[in-house]
């Protein structure tokens, strides 16, 4: 019976915490090669247009943008450059929890890799 009463109260307790807030990826220094060489605000008008609604298409525009201003540009690096620009207007958005969010978040990731390669 204490065994019982101890693994409930574990469970309340660890129920109780707080959701860990999105951690999301830091753009990468565009000093080295291979990088998209895009500014902050580049980025941040992208993650904007990316969760305005229509994923889908916005990935697409925003892919062949990318690939035609950045000719040869690896696959890899747009898969990073969208999920990196998306990620911060999710977590700006106060009507999903944490969990929401990185839901959205796991799911839009997944969707670029789809559409992208």
């Amino acid at each position: 019976m204490l065994r019982v009463v101890t693994l409930a109260a574990a469970v309340l307790a660890v129920s109780a915490l707080p959701a860990l807030a999105l951690d999301c990826p830091k753009p990468q220094p565009t000093a080295k090669p291979g990088i998209l060489k895009e500014t902050p605000a580049q980025m941040a008008t992208v993650g904007k247009q990316l969760a305005s609604g229509d994923t889908f298409n916005a990935i697409a525009s925003a892919t062949a943008d990318l690939r035609i201003r950045y000719p040869g540009v690896e696959s890899a690096e747009v898969v990073n450059y969208l999920v990196t620009a998306y990620c911060p207007a999710v977590a700006a958005n106060n009507k999903l929890s944490e969990a929401q969010k990185k839901s959205a978040v796991d799911g839009f990731a997944a969707q670029v890799m789809r559409q992208v390669y």
